[in-house]
């Protein structure tokens, strides 16, 4: 990793989150208006800070960092191009996971510290989602890392040169979209800030600069994931014709496109369904995709 390596991904984090913001416009019907985009930005900024008449200072304020932390680092695994490949360790793909994990902290910091009841229920809500999503998001990876024989993104991109792993493991791939979009706070799977039940939830008191680092740390969370997503089962930097970077933005904004979609038309279920999802379905959904995994590997990759 080179000194402007950091700068490098936090340039990405920035630019990256302005596109996901237009894509959120381009899905909602709206015209595409990247000034207005600007302009809520300001005058979210220029907003006075209000402070909740009972709240814990440190878990108050730290949440939103926290949050943004977490984002920047899980993104800063993702591999883009064979000469950028952010963080690159042996074991990046846990440390995606690993850095994902901290989003549960922050949202029950948000929660827990603003002192208002239905911040409160927001906060313990994610909990529990991510009590049963955490364990399939970090199995998938395994299961996708198996025929690479490496937990290192870049590793895992290059043995999806021919075919994308998205063929290979399309039922891994069902497991691992629904687990992000219930760690980046994505709808239907928002149960930690919904605005019908909850009026915003964890984030509900936030506003000023602090709101704005909670909205810029979601954005970055979308475009995490969505990157990740492109990295394990979209062959990441892997076509024709285009250059590789190219092919890697186009793939990442196709699948955060695909993921802001479905959570405006999927049906919002309940927490205790949702809950029946992760631990009834997803897990055990995922202990079977590290078993087929193993198997495909043994038979096609050996």
């Amino acid at each position: 990793m080179s000194a402007a390596t950091p700068f490098a991904i936090l340039l990405v984090a920035l630019a990256g989150a302005g596109l996901v913001a237009l894509l959120e416009q381009a899905v909602a019907g709206a015209r595409l208006a990247p000034a207005a985009i600007g302009a809520a930005a300001a005058r979210r900024l220029r907003e006075p800070l209000t402070l909740p008449a009972s709240y814990d200072g440190w878990l108050y304020h730290g949440a939103p960092l926290l949050l943004l932390l977490a984002a920047v680092a899980a993104l800063a695994t993702v591999p883009w191009t064979p000469g950028f490949r952010g963080i690159d360790l042996d074991s990046g793909a846990i440390l995606f996971a690993a850095a994902l994990a901290y989003v549960t902290p922050a949202v029950f910091m948000a929660g827990w510290g603003s002192g208002h009841p239905l911040a409160v229920v927001g906060g313990f809500r994610f909990v529990a989602l991510m009590l049963g999503f955490a364990m399939p998001l970090a199995m998938v990876i395994t299961a996708v890392a198996a025929p690479a024989e490496s937990l290192r993104p870049a590793d895992i991109v290059a043995i999806q040169a021919g075919v994308p792993m998205a063929l290979v493991q399309p039922y891994s791939l069902a497991l691992w979209l629904p687990a992000v979009m219930a760690v980046a706070l994505m709808p239907p799977f928002d149960t930690a800030t919904a605005s019908e039940e909850l009026a915003g939830g964890a984030f509900a008191r936030y506003t000023g600069p602090e709101a704005a680092i909670v909205a810029l740390a979601q954005r970055v969370l979308v475009l995490a994931v969505s990157g990740m997503t492109a990295a394990l089962f979209l062959g990441g930097w892997h076509g024709p014709l285009l250059p590789d970077a190219l092919w890697m933005v186009l793939k990442t904004l196709a699948v955060a496109a695909l993921l802001l979609w479905a959570g405006r038309r999927l049906p919002r279920l309940e927490t205790d369904r949702l809950l029946i999802l992760a631990w009834k379905v997803a897990i055990p959904g995922s202990i079977a995709a590290i078993v087929l995994a193993a198997l495909t590997t043994l038979l096609f990759y050996r």
